[in-house]
């Protein structure tokens, strides 16, 4: 059996996601959509040639460690997620799991973040691969944090999904979806952002976009 593709799977979310939500609350999730493109959100976060900048990070063994100590032995992919409980981030979590080997063949480090902080069966010991960024400081330095608004919040709380409580911060805030590469000398190599959270990049064209800043690629 052929394996459903990333592409395909994400496609199949949006048409559950469309068909299974009521009208109204699909109407909430795309004036969300445009009200975050119409503040300029994408044009005001980091952008390619930028410096990134340095944060302290822990890993599941409580170790510290900096970017900028990672970047000395290689490029890092940062793939910012809104959280365990969302079928997009899970679903490309998952595609990022399948190419790890390949990241690791060419040297490069994978950190993903979130507001979330994982439960103990989401954590993976001795490495870095899942970093909880309380209260959103991490993403708030690459500029993709937006405050939820108050149909947001009603749409939400509706679900059982209180982001101010699953956060453990008291704010309705979330990051945008969105994956950097940053190069060892610092800079924003490539980005994927976008507003709507049902936009994620391919794990197979980002091993492409990661190969010119690598020095282990074929």
């Amino acid at each position: 059996m052929v394996e459903t593709s990333f592409i395909d799977k994400l496609a199949q979310l949006r048409a559950t996601s469309c068909q299974d939500l009521p009208t109204p609350e699909l109407a909430v999730l795309t004036r969300t959509t445009a009200r975050l493109r119409r503040c300029g959100i994408l044009n005001k976060c980091l952008q390619s040639g930028e410096t990134a900048p340095d944060f302290s990070l822990v890993n599941a063994d409580g170790e510290n460690a900096r970017l900028y100590d990672l970047l000395d032995r290689g490029p890092v992919v940062l793939n910012f997620f809104r959280g365990f409980w969302c079928a997009f981030c899970s679903t490309e979590l998952e595609a990022y799991a399948k190419i790890q080997q390949e990241l690791d063949r060419l040297g490069c480090h994978y950190l993903a973040i979130s507001p979330q902080k994982p439960a103990a069966e989401q954590e993976q010991a001795k490495n870095w691969r899942i970093i909880f960024d309380k209260d959103n400081e991490i993403a708030e330095q690459f500029g993709i944090v937006y405050s939820l608004e108050e149909d947001e919040i009603k749409l939400f709380t509706s679900w059982g999904l209180r982001i101010d409580q699953v956060n453990e911060t008291g704010k309705w805030e979330l990051p945008l979806a969105a994956t950097f590469i940053v190069t060892r000398e610092r800079t924003i190599g490539y980005e994927f952002i976008d507003v709507d959270f049902r936009a994620r990049c391919c794990p197979d064209a980002l091993i492409e976009e990661i190969k010119p800043f690598c020095s282990n690629q074929p």
